[in-house]
């Protein structure tokens, strides 16, 4: 029994006495600047200012314009689609809902021709060339049936970018 402890402690010592194995393994890398850069914040507050009940009633309400210019290399493409994020949306016409009951936010994204643009649950890719990008995002109240009370709503609007 004594012979095997010895035996074990000389495997033991010996095996510790070995040097260890080593590997090194350099990593490197290049960051690079992405194909865009917005000018807008990536937060933002749009004011829509006062709506007047009888033009809610009667779809007279005007639209408001959210200027959003993306500067990109050439030949990049800016891909946007426009959700309700956290908040609800009517999927049978894409509108946005406020948190006022009955009130809801038709939303549009489009660019300077004559394409029509995408609006709530859309994808749109847009193709830039020499020139910066400027989209215009149109936001309008919107009755949905009843009139709601007068007061203040919100809403939130998520857009996702994707750059290629």
């Amino acid at each position: 029994m004594k012979a095997l402890a010895w035996m074990l402690l000389a495997v033991a010592s010996t095996a510790l006495a070995q040097a260890a194995e080593e590997a090194q393994i350099d990593v490197s890398g290049k960051l690079t600047a992405p194909p865009c850069t917005a000018r807008f914040p990536s937060t933002q507050q749009v004011d829509l200012g006062k709506v007047n009940l009888n033009q809610l009633a009667d779809g007279s309400t005007v639209a408001t314009d959210v200027p959003l210019v993306f500067d990109c290399q050439a030949g990049a493409q800016v891909e946007l689609s426009l959700s309700a994020g956290m908040a609800r949306a009517l999927t049978v016409s894409p509108v946005l809902l406020t948190n006022l009951p009955s009130l809801g936010l038709q939303v549009q994204l489009r660019d300077k021709t004559d394409k029509p643009g995408i609006g709530l649950g859309q994808t749109g890719t847009w193709p830039v060339e020499d020139e910066p990008l400027a989209l215009t995002l149109r936001v309008k109240p919107v009755s949905l049936g009843e009139l709601p009370e007068a007061g203040s709503y919100k809403a939130t609007l998520l857009m996702q970018m994707t750059y290629r």
